[in-house]
């Protein structure tokens, strides 16, 4: 974090401990407050209106802002809301499950259930993927450019640091430092939210078009991926029976455990090189 220029004509105490011979009420204090990092982010914004600074060197048109905010949060709510509802969905309405909670483990029981059942199809399932899965995570792509002083100081509200948890953000900055945008392809396939690896790219300085590009990538192979073991599961289901469906559910959860701890191990390594460095 940045000094706060000593030649600010109302600049007071961090702590808004002095007297008011400084000319400057409570009001002013907690925006100067606020206003910290030298002036990095802008007027916009009540530090207890629950809204986030934006940063004056990444703005954001408003209209684009507080679209992207909302869809941050209901995207944040709507599988929160749904958690309830998975055992009685899980069954019957596994694509409406896909809408709610648009995750590789449901995409897969989707799979199983399309070969074996007949039923959502690749294609139900590819649509009840997209809003929330694929379309809704540019959003936090520009939370993150908008706000980026916010997420890295961890100084904006409750809601948003629930929504990118501060620990996943590092990490995904730290990795995203290492390999670029290809670990949001990569990403798809492991453990690791795509969500918050959009936020953490939104804070970098990648190009929001070659980001965008990759996850869309990414989405596609996590999708197919997810999807096709599904598929020969259910399969596998249908002729060898329920030992090898296992089997075969095992050797999926491994990949993805392998694939996440490589992620975890290069994050790792950055962190080891930045020490280095200090």
């Amino acid at each position: 974090m940045s000094e706060r220029p000593t030649d600010h004509p109302t600049a007071g105490p961090e702590d808004g401990s002095s007297g008011g011979s400084d000319g400057l009420g409570e009001a002013e204090r907690a925006g100067e407050r606020g206003a910290r990092a030298g002036g990095a982010a802008t007027d916009e914004g009540d530090p207890g209106s629950g809204v986030p600074r934006q940063d004056a060197q990444h703005e954001v048109a408003p209209h684009w802002r507080r679209l992207a905010l909302s869809v941050v949060v209901l995207r944040f709510a709507i599988p929160l809301a749904a958690v309830p509802a998975i055992p009685f969905l899980l069954r019957d309405q596994i694509a409406l499950l896909v809408l709610l909670r648009p995750q590789k483990e449901f995409l897969l029981v989707g799979g199983g259930q399309t070969r074996y059942l007949g039923e959502p199809g690749v294609l139900a399932l590819l649509l009840a993927y997209l809003p929330l899965g694929v379309l809704a995570v540019t959003a936090f792509f520009v939370v993150g450019r908008a706000y980026r002083t916010a997420l890295k100081e961890e100084s904006g509200p409750a809601w948003l640091h629930r929504a990118v948890p501060p620990q996943q953000l590092e990490l995904a900055q730290r990795v995203l430092a290492r390999r670029g945008p290809v670990i949001a392809i990569i990403g798809r396939v492991a453990a690791m939210p795509p969500t918050v690896l959009a936020a953490a790219a939104g804070t970098s300085d990648v190009p929001a078009i070659r980001y965008l590009v990759a996850d869309a990538v990414g989405s596609a192979v996590g999708f197919a991926l997810a999807v096709g073991v599904g598929l020969g599961l259910g399969r596998a289901y249908e002729e060898g029976g329920v030992w090898l469906t296992a089997i075969g559910v095992l050797l999926f959860t491994a990949m993805i455990g392998l694939v996440t701890w490589w992620i975890r191990r290069e994050a790792a390594i950055d962190e080891r090189l930045e020490a280095a460095d200090a």
